[in-house]
């Protein structure tokens, strides 16, 4: 093959928008990207921006034959000389936007608290893997348009060869996107599913089950505790003990009630709700001061953070209760089980507010609470805000992602003026949205969101595909990179990569919260005789427990 024969066959527009989509990939996002995730994306940035070029290419040639448009618009020597002019100029252009990213994510790096890398380190194998991306994409890019011609001649047959090809296109478009739901995501899930399902039942190197009365797993429970789950056996075994919290108490201490029926005890969410209702029955958890409600999130998973205040600031006389809706981990969840978290929590919460409603005399003072999708499911459980102010006495979500309702609501509803990332709801202090440890102050609250301005779950939506969110046209957030822009798609696909490593770095950046939950359920609680130096000594001690 010549020089001239190669320098042909790339699509001019293709190769421009690729060279523009590998720019925009570079561009500074929420958090720092490793070289691995960098090339991907610009990779796969590449191939999108080469396939769109060549697209509107193919649709112009086509347009320019069936109207008689006249000849090619260049030459064969005006096309040489254009060729190579593009050429030199996206190789500049690829230069200059390599070196400017360097400047442009050295702010990241820097607030983070990490060193940053080799520029040829990053950026070689960034290169590299994004060629390498790219080629496999546009590779199978030519065998699909391979297939979609050999169905267009065999339709062309019976059919003008115009409507021959429309329908082609649909038939390879239709089959190819079924077989990837049937026998690569859906098979894919299947198969994670069953492989977390049978390690969650395997109890070798977890801890042996809990000696105490009022712990699900215990002696006088109900629960098997191979079927509680490798995250519930952890949740089931933590918690502060009786002297820790007499470390704090204000008066008589009391062994918190621990509630955690995994998705093995029950086929069904109804079944595993009976049964984390009678472990609740069986403890007399509706007789203590408190009741809080946990979602988990997909794996399981609960985080102490969360839980523990609750138990220090009314002396261990609240009973938790979480009942698990799926082994996966959360992006795996929200793709396949989202429903079930919702499910979960609406057939939870219903059940314990008729057990509640059944009580004669003071009943217990009811909370809720969720972590990332945890926070999704746990919402389903309201109408709106007004519902759940209406319902419960209080709520802490963590992480809350864009799918959560409420948040949606709360963005809807916003006093004007104020952001999209710390929204006004009313009076702003009934529902409270913070993002950051300082925005928390010790003022009665309902309810508050805690959402990180860094964190790409919460942030990460479809609509960012196309649409440019208010975040980033309101005035950014003084933890988000000041060279931040959005674009079309690429934006999009960075908030992706992000998601993938958000629990990667420091607690308070990211998707780790650290003990915020602490300072947002005193302002929920407002506990009596608690001071805020008392406050800061439990986060010190909250601070060594392990995630």
């Amino acid at each position: 093959m010549t020089f001239d024969t190669l320098l042909r066959r790339p699509s001019l527009l293709g190769t421009l928008l690729a060279a523009w989509f590998f720019a925009q990939s570079l561009a500074p996002s929420l958090l720092a990207r490793s070289w691995l995730f960098q090339g991907v994306l610009s990779g796969v940035s590449v191939a999108l921006g080469y396939g769109l070029g060549l697209g509107l290419t193919r649709l112009g040639k086509l347009l320019r034959v069936r109207r008689g448009w006249g000849t090619a618009p260049f030459g064969t020597t005006l096309d040489r000389r254009v060729r190579l002019l593009v050429a030199g100029g996206v190789l500049g252009y690829v230069v200059w936007a390599v070196s400017r990213a360097v400047d442009q994510h050295r702010w990241t790096w820097e607030r983070l608290g990490y060193e940053r890398s080799s520029f040829w380190y990053v950026y070689g194998g960034t290169l590299i893997l994004a060629a390498g991306v790219a080629l496999v994409f546009l590779a199978v890019g030519a065998l699909l348009k391979l297939l979609w011609l050999r169905t267009t001649r065999l339709g062309a047959r019976m059919l003008p060869t115009w409507i021959a090809a429309g329908l082609s296109l649909v038939l390879v478009a239709w089959v190819v996107l079924a077989s990837l739901n049937t026998f690569v995501l859906q098979r894919t899930l299947d198969g994670l599913n069953s492989g977390f399902a049978l390690s969650d039942l395997d109890t070798d190197g977890d801890p042996e089950p809990p000696a105490s009365l009022l712990r699900s797993g215990g002696p006088d429970s109900a629960v098997a505790w191979d079927e509680a789950g490798h995250e519930g056996r952890r949740f089931l075994t933590r918690g502060p003990s009786t002297d820790e919290l007499a470390d704090f108490a204000t008066g008589a201490v009391t062994e918190p009630i621990r509630v955690y029926v995994g998705r093995a005890s029950a086929e069904t969410v109804a079944g595993r709700v009976e049964l984390a209702m009678a472990e609740l029955d069986r403890f007399g958890a509706f007789e203590r001061k408190a009741l809080l409600v946990v979602l988990p999130t997909g794996t399981g998973w609960i985080n102490e953070q969360l839980v523990q205040p609750v138990e220090y600031f009314h002396d261990g006389d609240v009973a938790v209760v979480t009942v698990q809706y799926s082994h996966l981990p959360s992006p795996l969840a929200f793709v396949s089980e989202s429903a079930a978290a919702g499910d979960t929590a609406v057939a939870l919460m219903a059940a314990v507010e008729d057990r509640l409603a059944r009580l004669d005399g003071v009943r217990p003072d009811l909370y809720i609470a969720g972590e990332s999708l945890g926070s999704f499911g746990g919402a389903q459980a309201f109408d709106s805000l007004a519902d759940s102010a209406a319902r419960v006495d209080g709520a802490v979500w963590v992480g809350p992602p864009e799918t959560m309702h409420l948040r949606r609501e709360a963005e809807r509803v916003r006093r004007p003026g104020s952001p999209q990332v710390r929204p006004v709801v009313g009076d702003g202090r009934t529902f409270r949205f913070v993002n950051r440890e300082s925005d928390i102050t010790a003022d009665p609250a309902h309810s508050v969101f805690l959402q990180q301005a860094d964190d790409p779950i919460v942030w990460w939506d479809w609509e960012t595909a196309l649409d440019r969110p208010d975040w980033l046209e309101e005035p950014l957030d003084a933890a988000v990179n000041p060279a931040i822009s959005w674009t079309p798609v690429t934006t999009f696909l960075q908030l992706a990569v992000d998601m993938a490593v958000s629990n990667d770095f420091d607690e308070d950046h990211g998707h780790r919260y650290g003990t915020q939950p602490l300072s947002a359920w005193y302002a929920v609680v407002q506990p009596v005789e608690w001071t805020q130096a008392e406050v800061e000594r439990l986060r010190a001690r909250l601070a060594a427990v392990s995630r």
